[in-house]
């Protein structure tokens, strides 16, 4: 499905007069729309699907009107020729670059309420009582967490961090699970990108079983989600003449500051996972704030 995993890649940035040594997986290259995690999510609910036949049925999924995993989803299924729904949280009827990539895809959209979009339980039920095939907001559940074992299993050194932006701990409880199946105690150190501490502590019990095993690092979300204040504008600029990746203002960009903030990750064993996302780039709110 799409192509190989990407190699590990060594990785030096000059950032506040020190250089900092690190690797990095470049998942952003898996492809353009559906790539890092999102992708790895979706493999998992790809995987389910086939095991419950449901493969011909509709798929639905939810998020914002700027969701990476709604325009994941939408070029997923385009590629595997999937009928799908994106359930955009809002009634106003957006019309930015997500959503008119996700109507060239073929998704169709609904708009809802933020009322209705936050007792997002009851909405799954609703499509499921409808026969669809849903998939939670951001592809989290059990069955987003299958995808990251093929990663893991790719690399030839055990990591002593893993630093990755975090948004619903799927992707920390994916990877901190197929850690254990290997073997390994690397830590996996999710950067959170918006205020939501206590719910990502809440999904590694349900998903692990466990009151630990992954660090939430909770001081680099910049004010909550989407949020850029001058600060971290001002790093924006001026390390995007330092690296050879691309970097966007919600996720990637948020854990890199992180990254390269705290002493500790300047080291070769430990692994920045470039989550994708780069849609975020070109919101003009961010565009307008950055130039």
């Amino acid at each position: 499905m799409f192509t190989d995993n990407p190699p590990l890649q060594e990785q030096k940035i000059l950032f506040n007069n020190k250089e900092v040594c690190f690797k990095i997986q470049r998942d952003d290259l898996i492809d353009p729309l559906v790539s890092g995690n999102k992708l790895r999510k979706l493999q998992g609910w790809y995987q389910k699907a086939l095991k419950l036949e449901a493969l011909k049925k509709t798929w639905v999924t939810f998020g914002g009107a700027f969701s990476n995993h709604i325009i994941a989803t939408a070029a997923f299924c385009n590629k595997y020729r999937i009928n799908c729904i994106g359930v955009i949280r809002g009634d106003e009827e957006f019309d930015n670059h997500y959503i008119k990539e996700c109507r060239k895809l073929g998704m169709e959209l609904e708009f809802v309420s933020r009322s209705e979009f936050r007792s997002k339980e009851e909405l799954y039920e609703r499509y499921k009582q409808k026969g669809y095939f849903v998939i939670p907001e951001g592809g989290r559940g059990f069955a987003g967490m299958l995808g990251f074992e093929e990663l893991i299993n790719s690399w030839e050194i055990e990591p002593e961090f893993v630093v990755h932006a975090s948004a619903t701990a799927t992707t920390a409880c994916g990877l901190k699970k197929a850690l254990i199946n290997r073997g390994w105690n690397t830590v996996v150190v999710a950067v959170l990108v918006l205020k939501n501490l206590e719910e990502q502590k809440a999904a590694t019990l349900e998903f692990l079983g466990i009151d630990g095993g992954i660090e939430f690092l909770d001081g680099y979300h910049m004010g909550g989600y989407a949020k850029t204040p001058s600060i971290f504008l001002e790093f924006f600029k001026n390390i995007e003449s330092e690296i050879s990746f691309p970097i966007d203002p919600v996720y990637v960009g948020k854990a890199l500051f992180a990254l390269l903030s705290e002493d500790r990750f300047n080291q070769k064993n430990t692994v920045f996972l470039h989550t994708g996302g780069q849609l975020g780039r070109f919101s003009d709110r961010f565009i307008k704030a950055l130039y």
